[in-house]
């Protein structure tokens, strides 16, 4: 593979693809640059000739390299605007397309897909239809692939011959009993996303996704790829890799793009502009449909969720012969990352892991907001304990020049953070508890000492007060 021409060129050709002020960051550059000489040691090491990794956060692609070459014999480099085949991360280009329609009243989740795919009807004799939501969550109990050895062959099935075939091909499991992960369920997707709009599927998803959000750089059928643009794939031991055309599985597995347009769409699904979907959709495609046994991951509407360190990710992988792909994001933090590579010599997810590992914790912490001054004056005076009347203590504590609960309990909570809350300022003496929830008002004595603390509709009570199987009345009165 010429390897010492491949690596060499990773000096040179590992270029940021734009300049961005939190790439240049003094607490991000030197991460970053670290990063870099590590992607240059996994890839010499993986014999890979090219990666290209890009980081999202809110709706901005703001850093994006590429690494080594896009094709070994010529030795161009590859960069953020080179495309690349991206396998099943096709699926989730089909499954925003069922979620829009979905939005739209054109179709219901909990729809039998035999509704909208006549030909489908009778798959589960005596037993519950297939729903549209159990192929976006590979629920379905239908096989794997379509009754073709296409990855052996390389012929993958027309629509007719793959919609014919499977009227004799047996589903493994019953509709809803188990998670198995079928490129065979995807495509009977993209068939119903075409039923449902009266359009072919890539006709459907190119207006409504891939036009709406910029991402002119993407394909979605090898017959449309510009092969100009498009890294050279290489198999294991650096032969390159055969064109695949998916055919009727396309909706599963066709499409090309770029780390450039892919931050498009990640950025589209954290921030929801270009509003292609509503924040509630957006949130029901990430949110888990299907928990794994192990409780770590599990499927949300097309995309995969699984649990990294302290973040949950939502994202997708994608293989093709020649290229590996992965994307994620994280909601809470609101970054997300993209890794494209040509090679079948190793997986895009050891980049990515890093990326939000060592990176986007940096990253985090340059985008963090100054702490504000406080927004009450001597939060202190309300500080104290407080119990109920039956004798439950709250505690209020000062914490970061604002205020904050916690709540004992017996027995003593052994994750002492998780019964701290802080408190947002809600008007004069009044506080509420996060994410809009209950409000907490301090009432005051004559002296200005705390009299009672009203927490929603109910009362806490300063330590002068009589507690349970008391009057309640308070000394000071």
């Amino acid at each position: 593979m010429k390897a010492s021409l491949v690596y060499l060129l990773f000096f040179l050709t590992a270029l940021p693809a734009r300049a961005d002020g939190l790439a240049e960051h003094p607490e991000v550059a030197p991460r970053l640059a670290l990063y870099a000489t590590w992607a240059g040691e996994q890839m010499a090491y993986r014999h890979q000739p090219g990666v290209v990794v890009g980081i999202v956060h809110e709706g901005e692609l703001v850093w994006a390299r590429g690494f080594g070459v896009r094709d070994v014999e010529s030795g161009l480099p590859a960069t953020s605007e080179t495309a690349f085949r991206i396998g099943s991360v096709t699926k989730l280009l089909t499954a925003t397309a069922a979620a829009q329609l979905w939005e739209r009243g054109a179709l219901r989740l909990d729809d039998p897909a035999s509704v909208h795919l006549p030909w489908l009807a009778g798959r589960a004799p005596g037993g519950p239809p297939i729903t549209v939501r159990q192929l976006l969550t590979h629920t379905s109990g239908l096989p794997r692939e379509a009754a073709f050895p296409y990855w052996t062959d390389r012929r993958f099935p027309s629509r007719e011959r793959m919609i014919a075939a499977l009227a004799d091909q047996e589903s493994d499991f019953g509709p809803g009993e188990r998670y198995q992960y079928s490129n065979l369920g995807l495509a009977l997707l993209g068939e119903v996303v075409a039923a449902v709009a009266g359009m072919p599927w890539e006709d459907y998803v190119t207006r409504h996704v891939l036009e709406p959000l910029g991402m002119t750089s993407t394909t979605l059928r090898w017959a449309d790829l510009d092969r100009e643009r498009l890294a050279t794939g290489y198999l294991l031991g650096g032969l390159e890799a055969p064109p695949t055309d998916s055919q009727a599985l396309a909706p599963a597995a066709d499409a090309s793009s770029t780390v450039a347009d892919l931050a498009r769409f990640l950025a589209a699904h954290l921030t929801g502009r270009p509003p292609i979907l509503a924040p509630w959709t957006r949130r029901e495609m990430h949110r888990v449909h299907w928990l794994d046994e192990g409780w770590t991951s599990g499927r949300g509407l097309g995309f995969s969720v699984w649990r990294r360190g302290e973040r949950t990710l939502v994202g997708h992988g994608g293989w093709v012969a020649g290229y590996r792909s992965q994307v994620a994001f994280d909601r809470g933090s609101r970054f997300g990352v993209v890794v494209l590579t040509n090679s079948d010599e190793g997986g895009p997810g050891v980049y990515l892991d890093q990326a939000f590992d060592f990176v986007v914790p940096a990253m985090e912490k340059a985008v963090r907001p100054a702490p504000a001054p406080p927004a009450v004056a001597d939060p202190g005076r309300f500080a104290g304990s407080y119990h109920n009347p039956w004798g439950e203590v709250t505690d209020v504590l000062v914490v970061g020049g604002g205020l904050a609960t916690y709540e004992r309990t017996y027995p003593p909570a052994s994750d002492l953070g998780s019964r701290l809350t802080e408190l947002t300022p809600d008007g004069e003496h009044a506080f509420r508890k996060p994410d809009g929830g209950e409000r907490v008002v301090f009432e005051l004595r004559p002296d200005g000492r705390v009299a009672r603390v009203k927490v929603g509709e109910n009362y806490l009570f300063p330590e002068d007060c009589g507690r349970i199987g008391e009057d309640l009345r308070c000394t000071w009165e």
